[in-house]
């Protein structure tokens, strides 16, 4: 079961039981009802009632009085009613869904912030010691002397003859020439025959003993290692045909991939130090010899080119390189908080990270960063040393504290929209937001179908086909509402059809419907989580993904990226 249909499902009992209220069990309100109505009287009944109620970490709505008693609804063992239920944000989760939803928890640490940096690359051929053989002449080839890719080449070798028509007509220009005793024809003629490819030593040899030579050898002007082999034995070959294709190894190159914010700082001429998996007891010097112009937009990351020598040939094109910096304050120290950079989440309101509470509670905190570094970021407010904050699984559990807490603060009265109100300037706090996500969600959960091959389950549906109705009630005669309901039919659509090309439809006509959303609603959101934004090329059918190079689940035809627009303005994060 992969990520999304967890949440999914997850997100279906709280969903469903969070949009019929918060009644209280038959036991909760006998115990209530029994006090007189004084105020003292009423605040002792309820200070007894918190610290004796338990609910359902996943039915929440669900109350009860008995601590060893279980949920009706999923049989889960009842939890203590938090404290502070006013402006409590945190979630409760039992063992076996902890263990399913593959929650993992990570205490927040001191961390050497030093100024330093490491990368990783591959070694490349160095293109400055590639060589090409391409043929001066016209003719037929013979005696070849490389056969395949591999072979070893040397200067002055050589490489093949030629039988070139045009050379016997010179050189029997050249030896009538002679005959004749004109200077000047013979030094013009000798020239024209030199710069054919015909050699000094055979010139000579053709004037010595005046019999035409049939055949011309021609010889490597540089040596190397045969990388591509274009001609065969008896071939007939123009002037510019290549013929062989040489590469030296004795310097390559290591391309590094260096994250955008850490590029300024690396500079021409800089050190590094190199450990290679193939060669694990060295450590190879190496300087940086060029940094590229650009910056790559699916990773975020720079290529730096590192110069290495290879005389002895033991760095393969292709091997991986595990590459530090030198920077000239490296032996400066700076501790500092850090915790894992994937736990750190972002929105709208800034970062933040969910904090374990202990017991099987979670709640969001908000943190303020700084500057990260071999896979930490440091904390520079918001967390102590020794809190425990999830590693794994965070995202699920932020949606769900952040779809509690939008439930809990919501109005009864649903607003009146005018049809004229920009996406952007919708009401749409980050509750709201986690809803519209489900619908997102859902495009991923068919995209992956696709590529994966597998059939999409109908049930997992239902959950997001809930939250549909309830934003399409709130939400009537806006904008979003005609979205909402295109949305809900391609989805309903997918529950009849859920494997091929009834997936594939579906995925296309619920993407043409969030296309007004996506691209005017919350465009930075999506940007933000990593969201790649593509179009079939010949089709013009939209798909999401996240991150990596494009899949296209329609077909094997070529990809269209889209970029996102410019963050929208004036959106609401607050209820």
């Amino acid at each position: 079961m992969t990520l999304k249909t967890i949440l999914i499902l997850i997100f279906s009992a709280v969903i469903l039981t969070a949009c019929q209220g918060e009644p209280k069990s038959a036991s909760t309100h006998d115990h209530a009802s029994a006090h007189g109505s004084g105020s003292s009287e009423r605040s002792m009944s309820d200070a007894q009632q918190t610290a004796s109620n338990y609910t359902c970490p996943m039915h929440p709505h669900y109350i009860s009085t008995d601590p060893d008693g279980v949920c009706p609804i999923c049989g889960m063992d009842l939890v203590p009613v938090a404290q502070n239920s006013e402006e409590d944000n945190s979630v409760a989760v039992s063992p076996e869904m902890i263990q399913t939803m593959g929650i993992r928890t990570t205490p927040v640490m001191t961390f050497d912030f030093s100024t330093r940096l490491r990368s990783y690359g591959t070694v490349e051929p160095n293109t400055r010691l590639e060589s090409m053989s391409a043929s001066r002449l016209e003719g037929w080839i013979s005696g070849l002397t490389v056969r395949a890719e591999g072979d070893v080449v040397r200067r002055g070798q050589r490489l093949y003859s030629i039988y070139a028509p045009d050379l016997i007509a010179a050189q029997k220009d050249y030896l009538a020439s002679i005959r004749i005793g004109n200077e000047k024809r013979i030094a013009s003629v000798r020239q024209r025959l030199k710069s054919k490819g015909f050699p000094d030593n055979l010139i000579d040899k053709l004037a010595k003993s005046q019999e035409l030579i049939e055949t011309i050898p021609v010889y490597s002007e540089s040596s190397g290692i045969v990388t591509e082999l274009m001609v065969l034995d008896g071939d007939y070959i123009k002037p510019g045909t290549p013929i062989v294709r040489l590469q030296r190894y004795d310097q390559v190159w290591v391309i590094a991939a260096v994250p955008e914010s850490d590029l300024s700082k690396v500079s021409k001429g800089q050190a590094v130090t190199l450990n290679f998996e193939s060669l694990p007891n060295e450590e190879i010097k190496g300087t940086v010899d060029y940094i590229y112009p650009t910056i790559d937009s699916d990773t975020r990351t720079a290529r730096v080119r590192v110069t290495l020598e290879n005389r002895e040939g033991k760095l393969k094109p292709g091997a991986y390189a595990d590459i530090r910096f030198e920077l000239p304050d490296m032996n400066e120290t700076t501790q500092g908080l850090a915790v894992p950079s994937q736990a750190i989440l972002r929105d709208s309101l800034g970062a933040h990270v969910i904090l374990a509470l202990g017991g099987g509670r979670f709640e969001p905190r908000a943190v303020r960063i700084g500057q990260t570094a071999n896979g930490r970021t440091e904390i520079l407010s918001g967390l102590s040393l020794g809190d425990e904050i999830v590693s794994s699984g965070q995202f699920m559990l932020d949606s769900e504290a952040s779809l509690r807490s939008g439930f809990a603060r919501s109005e009864t009265a649903l607003p009146v929209f005018d049809e004229t109100t920009p996406l952007s300037e919708l009401p749409i706090n980050a509750a709201t937001l986690a809803q519209i996500d489900h619908m997102v969600d859902t495009v991923l959960y068919f995209h992956e179908a696709l590529i994966d091959g597998y059939h999409i389950d109908p049930y997992f549906l239902d959950p997001t086909l809930t939250l549909i109705s309830d934003l399409e009630a709130r939400f009537q005669g806006s904008k979003l509402s005609p979205i909402l309901n295109d949305a809900k039919i391609a989805i309903e659509r997918a529950k009849d059809n859920t494997a091929g090309e009834g997936v594939a439809t579906s995925l296309s006509e619920l993407m043409t419907a969030l296309d007004p959303w996506l691209v005017l609603g919350a465009p930075s959101h999506y940007d933000a989580q990593g969201l790649m934004f593509y179009a079939d090329r010949e089709t013009g059918r939209l798909w999401l993904q996240k991150g990596g190079q494009a899949a296209n689940p329609y077909s094997n035809g070529d990809a269209r990226q889209i970029d996102w627009p410019d963050p929208m303005a004036n959106m609401s994060d607050t209820p």
